[in-house]
């Protein structure tokens, strides 16, 4: 059945009021690039500007911006078509070293229409700043920290760790870096550091790659420029440690494997007077069904050094392992040390032993 003609006048006349026009504006522009300034010259002032170009007057319901760093004021009169209506914002660059990009939230008109602005800039960061926030200097860059610890990796899994630099100088940089390490992908982004600007060096570590199993370490040497000299290279250290993946073993191989336990877990040197080095020793005892697989025996602590380990241990049996303590490299007082053992043992393949006394 077709509408008649007083309905179709209802439903339009509906259609005027329930949905009304939305405010018809221009802006000038909605980006604001401060460029490249100083820390030390304090917050940066800016504004944008938009035209009524409607037949009605409109106005700013309110600006929200996107971070604590950024204030804004606008015009809070009503704008009569054909005025023009202004944004104003402040930027603070305290402690903020290097490029910036954040938006500004206009809210316009009964509508509430939303008006995104963008402000951008390059801070350069004061010398207090950049001590805080990149310590290690190397000519005109400047490296957030020489190493980084990648926590426990599954073996077969890959981590991305990441470092930051920032170029203080006033030409721009393109960082190089040498390192042999077939598992650690090294890359910076971006490429070519511009005065002030901010690089991210990321480490794509690949354990399939990697034949040892526990904690490993890479050196990456780095310079600001392939024309820097050699006093200006660094040696960046990145680590982690490699622990095996059970998650795919079946039920009859958790079963059917080995079993680790440390005897004895405390190896007490008592209260130790002497400074000479003190031999220990403890035995892996392998209590499960199958044969358990000694993949690496270490010590992370100072002064602890393993001189022998097992390969191979059978159902029942013992293997033994042995170490030297450098008591010299001690402080006086207490100390505990610890030794990690890592097997095959789908349930617990990593163990612990414990050096444990009193230096005098």
């Amino acid at each position: 059945m077709s509408m008649s003609f007083k309905t179709i006048i209802f439903w339009a006349c509906f259609a005027v009021v329930a949905f009304p026009a939305m405010a018809e504006i221009e802006w000038l522009s909605t980006r604001y690039e401060y460029g490249a300034f100083k820390e030390a010259e304090g917050q940066r002032k800016g504004s944008l500007q938009f035209v009524n170009k409607g037949p009605e007057a409109t106005f700013i319901n309110g600006v929200r911006p996107s971070c604590g760093c950024t204030g804004a004021t606008y015009t809070e009169d009503m704008i009569q078509p054909g005025d023009t209506a202004t944004v104003s914002f402040v930027y603070n660059p305290a402690g903020r070293p290097g490029p910036f990009d954040k938006t500004v939230r206009v809210y316009i008109g009964k509508e509430n229409e939303l008006h995104v602005l963008r402000i951008s800039g390059t801070v350069i960061g004061a010398p207090s700043t950049l001590e805080n926030s990149y310590p290690v200097e190397v000519g005109p860059m400047r490296i957030q920290t020489l190493s980084h610890k990648g926590g426990e990796i599954r073996k077969g899994e890959s981590r991305h760790m990441f470092i930051n630099v920032y170029n203080q100088g006033s030409d721009t940089i393109t960082p190089v870096w040498t390192g042999h390490n077939a598992p650690l992908e090294v890359k910076l982004t971006p490429e070519k550091l511009a005065p002030g600007e901010i690089g991210t060096l990321g480490f794509y570590l690949r354990t399939s790659k990697e034949e040892m199993m526990g904690p490993v370490e890479y050196k990456v040497h780095i310079r600001p420029d392939v024309a820097s000299p050699s006093e200006d290279e660094r040696e960046i250290t990145v680590g982690a440690v490699i622990v095996p993946d059970t998650r795919k073993m079946s039920v009859e191989e958790i079963d059917n494997g080995g079993r680790a336990y440390i005897v004895p877990e405390f190896i007490d040197f008592g209260e130790v007077g002497s400074s000479k080095p003190l031999k220990f020793e403890f035995e892996v005892l392998n209590d499960g069904r199958g044969p358990l697989a000694v993949s690496r025996v270490y010590s992370l602590e100072k002064g602890v050094e393993i001189n022998k380990t097992p390969k191979v241990i059978k159902p029942g049996k013992r293997g033994k392992i042995k170490g030297t303590l450098d008591i010299g490299s001690l402080h006086s007082g207490a100390f505990r040390l610890h030794v990690e053992v890592m097997t095959d043992d789908a349930i617990h393949p990593v163990r612990t032993a414990n050096l444990v006394g009193i230096k005098e």
